[in-house]
């Protein structure tokens, strides 16, 4: 679907329009062949930049093809995964093309941040902030309870291992993500022209895009070692079960021998004594306190 959008400086909301207008915002969203053909045809676009938008192993990269400036960045879908998110600077438009909705068109729609279409580079790093600004919210969501889990750690259950497990996958991708947009940001600033004040902005970007990087790195750290004392415990634990499991066989098995030997149909030591029952309950309690204080010496 294609849709135009304009909003000048002097403007105070964003206007939507039926055809396209020089100094306008296209927002492509999940485009079929045919648009893509249009928009390849009517702005002179390169297709398979094009294409590359709506592949969600794209890495992020910057291209200039005739001197409109292709930047693929990531976004995020509303499942919290990361989407490619190609931005187009060209002469006369900005446009924005991905294979689904994300959160930072809805923002621009809804008037949440400042975005005049007719300031293409200024309109591109609000973009690029509110990208950063909603990496960092799902990182430090993530952060926080990891921390609570931490803390928690010796009453982990499954279910709590389960979801660590699925926040690490998440982080694994953010870190894959902050990354490559470190790369982006630098060759941004040596391969386009941005005024002083707009490079400061660039700059910042890159400060919290580091930040972001090493509270992920950070983050797969603790999950790691949550994991490894997980581990530990139920190795621990299961250690604790089967020697339980192997002193109760050993202490039915001591009084089941025993009765074994003296059930046999042979002449055995004070069969004919009327004291024999004690005798053989007194020694299998003797050979249970032997062999409980050389477990406990041993072992405890």
């Amino acid at each position: 679907m294609i849709t135009y959008f304009k909003r000048t400086i002097k403007e105070k909301e964003m206007h939507k329009l039926e055809k396209f207008s020089v100094g306008s915002w296209i927002n492509v969203v999940n485009p079929t062949k045919e648009e893509i053909d249009l928009l390849v045809r009517e702005f002179g676009l390169d297709k398979q930049n094009l294409l590359a938008g709506l592949d969600q192993n794209e890495t992020p990269r910057i291209d200039i093809v005739n001197k409109d400036v292709y930047l693929f960045v990531k976004g995020l879908a509303p499942t919290k995964e990361l989407t490619t998110f190609l931005i187009i600077i060209s002469k006369n438009f900005i446009l924005t093309l991905s294979k689904e909705n994300i959160d930072v068109i809805d923002s621009i729609l809804c008037g949440k941040i400042e975005f005049h279409t007719t300031q293409k580079l200024k309109s591109l790093i609000q973009i690029l902030s509110q990208l950063n600004k909603g990496f960092e919210r799902a990182t430090l969501g993530i952060v926080k309870a990891v921390r609570s889990r931490r803390k928690k750690i010796n009453e982990l259950s499954e279910k709590d291992v389960n979801l660590l497990l699925e926040y690490e996958e998440i982080l694994n991708s953010f870190v894959y993500y902050y990354y490559h947009i470190l790369i982006l940001y630098n060759r941004m600033l040596k391969r386009i022209k941005f005024y002083e004040e707009d490079r400061e902005i660039i700059e910042d970007l890159i400060i919290e895009a580091n930040e972001g990087f090493n509270l992920c790195k950070s983050s797969l750290k603790t999950i790691s070692n949550i994991r490894d004392h997980y581990m530990i415990l139920l190795s621990n634990k299961l250690n604790r079960i089967l020697t339980i499991l192997t002193l109760v066989t050993i202490f039915i098995s001591i009084p089941a021998a025993i009765s074994g030997i003296y059930g046999m149909n042979v002449k055995l030591p004070f069969q004919e004594n009327p004291l024999a029952f004690v005798y053989i309950l007194v020694m299998i309690i003797i050979i249970w306190v032997l062999f409980y204080v050389y477990l406990k010496k041993k072992m405890f």
